[in-house]
């Protein structure tokens, strides 16, 4: 049994233009302890390197996973990303998102790559989950007779461009696009990540950000990811995409329900810079606000079957598991919300390895709004199994 909890939202997109009145230099919370970043080649960076730790303690080039907060953070003096150099990622564990926290400027005339990998059609490979970039979901795998369903808030079933729609316009929490459906002999193609970037001064992009799919089959395509640019001024005539790409001549270069988000946070916009899908910028409050407020609502799966769930839960979905059960009969789910009113209503998705998922609606046990513990009774499909729990205000 695999949990993956992570808090879910609404969706809104919109225009980006125009200039906002210019203010002081953003305080931005980095010591700088990461470096500086300056490839000079193609750098792949493993996220599996970060140290173990509250986000705000000191790094040590690698970054921080802060397991309470979800994210790999990067607290660097300056990012400087040449023309001509790709910088993409390998995977947390927990498939967490990025968060890059910079003292000075930022500057991307390269590329900055968080994709979610597109489906295999090979019989060995299409057997796992497909990996999405950091902060995204997996798309679903194929197995001999039965396909896979996508991971994620919105993760899709078959013609996944019918997926539901999550996330909300601020992007915090930070989270990444849902998987795809396996079909056409493909395992699905994977979420886009997500990634936030806060500068104190200037983000300078004349290059390409990238957190989106390229697919060839529409029916099985992931949702593109999340990316979040905060400074004092946003500049450039280069690219962010959030959005997936079909690589079948016979289809749209894109399509508007496999987009994620953007959102840019600046003070002064001098730029023409292409988004995709489009936003309007805002101005940040001097101190930028980073992570989800503390009295934020949440929700997350506790036990199965009696068995407590890991506080940080990793969803392997090969060989080993969050929650190691046996049982064939019906079993107890609980789930637990903080800060969420009890008129609103809970429910549980359980998504098989192998098969198509299904969603429960809980049942409240006992608990007012400041915390309460929910119940979903069923029997789980056998072999592996990703839970995660929803919960939607009224």
């Amino acid at each position: 049994m695999n949990l993956r909890p992570k808090p879910t939202t609404l969706l809104l997109a919109a225009f980006f233009s125009g200039v906002l009145a210019a203010q002081a230099q953003l305080t931005i919370p980095s010591d700088g302890s990461d470096g500086a970043f300056n490839p000079a080649t193609n750098v792949e960076i493993d996220l599996g390197l970060a140290t173990n730790g509250l986000w705000n303690s000191p790094g040590s080039g690698n970054g921080v996973y802060d397991a309470e907060k979800w994210a790999v953070v990067f607290k660097y003096s300056s990012v400087n990303i040449p023309a001509g150099v790709s910088v993409t990622f390998k995977n947390h564990p927990a498939y967490a998102p990025v968060v890059w926290l910079v003292q000075g400027n930022v500057t991307i005339d390269g590329e900055l790559n968080l994709d979610g990998k597109s489906g295999v059609s090979d019989t060995v490979g299409g057997l796992l989950p497909t990996e999405p970039g950091p902060g995204g979901f997996r798309g679903g795998a194929r197995g001999a007779t039965v396909s896979g369903h996508g991971y994620g808030p919105g993760g899709r079933g078959f013609y996944g461009r019918y997926a539901t729609i999550y996330g909300n316009p601020q992007i915090i929490p930070l989270i990444g696009g849902s998987g795809g459906y396996s079909a056409f002999g493909k395992s699905g193609a994977a979420g886009g990540g997500a990634i936030a970037i806060f500068a104190s001064n200037t983000i300078s992009i004349d290059g390409l950000v990238t957190a989106g799919t390229k697919e060839t089959q529409p029916e099985i395509i992931g949702s593109g990811g999340a990316v979040r640019l905060v400074a004092n001024l946003v500049q450039g005539t280069g690219q962010v995409r959030c959005a997936t790409t079909f690589t079948n001549t016979n289809y749209a270069p894109v399509t508007s329900d496999s987009f994620g988000r953007i959102r840019i946070e600046a003070n002064s916009l001098n730029s023409s810079l292409q988004t995709l899908p489009e936003t309007i910028g805002v101005s940040p409050p001097n101190t930028p606000i980073i992570w989800p407020a503390a009295n934020a609502p949440t929700a997350k799966v506790i036990s199965v079957d009696s068995v407590n769930a890991p506080l940080d839960p990793r969803a392997p979905l090969v060989a080993g598991a969050d929650v190691a059960i046996q049982n064939s009969n019906q079993v107890n789910i609980l789930i637990e919300t903080t800060n969420f009113p009890i008129e609103g209503v809970v429910q549980l998705n359980i998504t098989p390895k192998f098969g198509n998922r299904t969603t429960h609606t809980a049942t409240r046990l006992s608990g007012d709004i400041t915390s309460a513990t929910w119940q979903v009774q069923t029997t789980l499909p056998q072999g592996f199994v990703t839970l995660q729990a929803r919960a939607t205000q009224p």
